[in-house]
């Protein structure tokens, strides 16, 4: 009994890893669909992007699973007062959605659903953006966005990424990166303490 419990929590160790360093890994088959590609024709918000698929003349907006947007009120309330500061002083939401247009402008991206409950509250769907690479690997959209403090992780809507993308948040704070330039030095040393246990 202790040999196969040991072989058990090692399984899960090795996909915890695999999913922090390749958060596409986490998109399981039994959980989440390509829906379709399409190539990006507007970015409206960090987080809100029109596609035109395409498979045919259809234009959908979706929703960034995970990813919230530096300047969503409800979403934002939890950030320091420093950090919003520095959100509205150095308007970062149109930094981060410049940021976002220019990671994606002229690409063809995979747009990857939840198999359960695709759409939010405003009917647009949610998911995970991935682009393609020639190499066969895909870049995680959602992901880049936390990792270089264009947006911050939320979870409004259930993800699978939930934990790896709360690692690259933190990397971000440490490394002071796009909103978390905001954050006080003593606050930036207090994570590198806890992310040091």
């Amino acid at each position: 009994m202790p040999q196969s419990r040991g072989l058990f929590c090692l399984a899960v160790t090795l996909l915890l890893f695999a999913s922090v360093h390749d958060p596409c890994f986490a998109l399981s088959p039994t959980r989440h669909a390509l829906m379709d590609r399409g190539r990006v024709v507007e970015v409206h918000a960090p987080n809100i992007i029109k596609v035109k698929l395409l498979s045919g003349d259809r234009t959908l907006s979706v929703r960034l699973l995970g990813v919230g947007s530096p300047r969503n009120r409800d979403r934002v309330r939890d950030l320091t007062p420093e950090v919003l500061l520095h959100i509205r002083k150095n308007r970062l939401w149109e930094t981060s959605r410049m940021y976002v247009a220019s990671l994606l402008k002229d690409r063809v991206v995979e747009i990857w659903t939840r198999k359960w409950d695709p759409l939010d509250d405003k009917n647009r769907m949610l998911a995970y953006l991935l682009i393609p690479s020639e190499s066969g690997g895909k870049l995680d959209v959602n992901a880049e966005i936390i990792k270089n403090g264009m947006g911050f992780v939320t979870r409004d809507y259930l993800h699978v990424t939930y934990t790896s993308y709360r690692e690259l948040e933190e990397k971000a704070k440490m490394d002071r990166r796009g909103i978390w330039q905001g954050l006080s030095c003593r606050r930036v040393s207090s994570l590198a303490v806890s992310g040091s246990e």
